[in-house]
């Protein structure tokens, strides 16, 4: 829990000091990520240049962006591979995660330094894996809490089941690859024949077929959801985000079955219709990509009808579906990793309204798009900067020791005893009597926000 720090002339937003600082003692300062239109002020000091973000696997060119823009060092390739003690983040985009289990050596992770994963994270990320997951908890909680997730059927082992069911109905099912994006390999089917018969998985869900429609087309959300912390869970939602129409006018008519562009909205699968419009005017009503905000105003001004309680469920879907997955996530966490700072994770929920504007999840990403044109840049840029300040970088040791007085001297700070480096003490995952007396304190105390920062600190 931090403050947005101390900054100077904050009549001038565009001014912005280089450090944050907790409001918590003896947490060191972070650096502070800068929007588009801000600058630091006083300069950052180039002793905390050498802060690394380091690519292995490349890196979006808006995060690309955000890192120089704040006047650190990226590297990437093979590079990146390289230790370095003034790494202190890595940005790892390999689609390793949608696998059936972690190919990332997180028990090997510097203590200083940041990762954009969680261990387990397969659990939700993978379609076959979040429905499993998800049905625990339906049959838990119920359907009242958990029916959000279409009806989903894992082929080979419930194609009995499947073709019993389209057997008595000739409802349109929706095949998907469990660990695919983009809109790769999913189609409509109406069919028994059309079933999947392959060895490997396969995910066949009911498809909804009641949309609520704009102009006539059908569409999505992709909201962007932020976990710093599993244990306790700690999730962030953005309050702007993607609207992705499809193409073509929507309809039920079992002859266009096989037209994606009705029937899906993934911008990878709708750009390549000769219809598609490039949205480059945010906040205005045209093209097939909005971003959220002009969703709700068109909801507002066009239709009359009040978004907030439609976004209070989303976002009551977004916490449970992350729930969904906490159990195996804090687990691999626990094994795998001795320090609260190591991970974050960035994710893209897809969600649907039907036409009784409920909110549907379609997918977990755990690798979200992170596009430069126009609409998606008017979200994603001011998205990652506000993501990093919230998940806070620590200026790494070596660069404190050696060069504590010079930054000082250059920010204008006073002398101060404590390092202005990372503290490992304060993110140890070992608790003492009194660590586990406050925690089971503040879990079971019903506070409201206010009065638990006032107690908590």
């Amino acid at each position: 829990m931090e403050t947005q720090g101390k900054e100077k002339n904050e009549d001038k937003t565009t001014s912005m000091f280089p450090l944050r600082y907790s409001l918590f003692p003896n947490v060191p300062p972070y650096i502070r990520t800068l929007l588009p239109d801000q600058h630091y002020d006083p300069p950052l000091p180039q002793e905390l240049m050498k802060m690394t973000w380091a690519a292995p696997s490349g890196i979006s060119p808006v995060v690309e962006e955000s890192v120089k823009h704040a006047g650190l060092t990226l590297t990437q390739g093979q590079a990146a591979k390289q230790d370095s003690p003034y790494i202190s983040s890595v940005w790892e985009t390999l689609p390793i995660t949608e696998k059936g289990k972690d190919e990332i050596d997180f028990s090997g992770l510097n203590a200083e330094v940041k990762i954009n994963q969680f261990p387990g994270l397969f659990v939700i990320g993978r379609k076959d894996r979040l429905w499993t997951c998800y049905e625990k908890m339906m049959k838990t909680f119920g359907r009242n809490s958990f029916g959000f997730l279409p009806r989903t059927y894992i082929v080979p082992e419930d194609r009995e089941e499947l073709e019993k069911v389209m057997k008595a109905s000739d409802k349109a099912m929706i095949v998907k690859p469990p660990n695919w994006y983009c809109g790769i390999g999913i189609k409509l089917i109406n069919k028994i024949g059309d079933i999947p018969n392959k060895k490997n998985k396969m995910v066949v869900q009911e498809y909804i077929d009641n949309p609520f429609l704009i102009n006539g087309l059908k569409f999505d959300l992709r909201l962007y959801v932020l976990l710093t912390s599993i244990d306790p869970v700690k999730i962030y939602l953005y309050e702007e985000g993607l609207v992705r129409f499809a193409t073509a006018k929507y309809s039920n008519d079992p002859a266009e079955i096989g037209n994606n562009f009705i029937h899906l909205t993934n911008y990878s699968v709708n750009k390549t219709s000769s219809d598609f419009v490039f949205n480059e005017s945010p906040g205005e009503y045209e093209g097939h990509k909005w971003n959220l905000r002009t969703l709700w105003k068109y909801f507002d001004e066009e239709l009359g009808v009040d978004w907030r309680p439609v976004w209070e469920a989303t976002k009551d879907v977004c916490v449970k579906t992350v729930l969904c997955g906490h159990q195996h996530i804090k687990q691999e966490f626990s094994r795998q990793l001795k320090s609260e700072y190591s991970c974050y994770k960035l994710f893209g929920f897809d969600i649907f309204f039907d036409q009784h504007l409920k909110p549907w999840l379609l997918e977990v990403n755990n690798i979200p798009s992170i596009h430069i044109n126009t609409i998606d840049a008017f979200v994603n840029r001011p998205m990652v900067a506000e993501m990093f300040n919230i998940v806070g970088f620590h200026i790494p040791k070596v660069i404190a020791a050696k060069h504590q007085k010079a930054i000082e001297d250059k920010l204008k700070m006073s002398r101060s005893e404590q390092s202005l480096g990372h503290d490992h003490r304060v993110y140890s995952r070992l608790r003492n009597k009194e660590d586990i007396a406050k925690t089971e304190q503040f879990s079971c105390d019903d506070l409201c926000h206010e009065e638990y920062l006032e107690r908590i600190l």
